[in-house]
């Protein structure tokens, strides 16, 4: 069972994770000038199930590097609210901030497009939350800053990114 401090890091990651498989993605189907899909970006917008699949799969991706560097940060023990703050700007800050554009540089399909702006808007928003005051990471999951966007996360499919 993880430690309940571990949690909302966990769900960061999830945020993390978008954003990671969205950057890996090479291919030359979009750029930046257009304004198409739900993140301004032009291009081949992805089936609703090749979206959910890339989206979860950095969500995936950033909660096992957030798990992990929570655990070479923390050793299992319980952090003070020092080093949550330090860990949030060293680690779930950045983290949430690339799996965002990662999100954001995927082309969901037109039936969920607007579902995803406002995801993603929602997300940055929490995430300012954070980056203000990094001790909201100690709140519950239920509680948190981030939990409308775990429930927008997983009415859209994206059960990696819901915490």
């Amino acid at each position: 069972m993880r430690n309940r401090l571990l949690l909302p890091f966990a769900i960061l990651a999830a945020l993390g994770a978008l954003v990671v498989a969205g950057c890996g993605d090479d291919e030359e189907t979009s750029s930046t000038t257009g304004t198409s899909g739900a993140s301004g970006v032009s291009g081949v917008a992805l089936t609703e199930d090749e979206f959910l699949t890339q989206a979860n799969e950095i969500c995936s991706t950033g909660d096992k590097a957030l798990d992990e560097a929570a655990k070479e940060t923390f050793g299992g023990g319980q952090p003070s609210a020092a080093e949550i703050e330090q860990f949030a700007d060293d680690f779930v800050v950045p983290s949430i901030e690339i799996q965002i554009d990662g999100i954001r540089a995927l082309t969901p399909p037109e039936e969920i497009a607007a579902d995803v702006t406002t995801f993603l808007d929602d997300a940055e928003a929490a995430l300012d939350e954070v980056r203000d005051d990094p001790s909201l990471l100690q709140e519950s999951n239920n509680a948190g800053p981030f939990a409308d966007v775990n429930e927008q996360a997983d009415a859209l499919g994206l059960t990696d990114c819901a915490g």
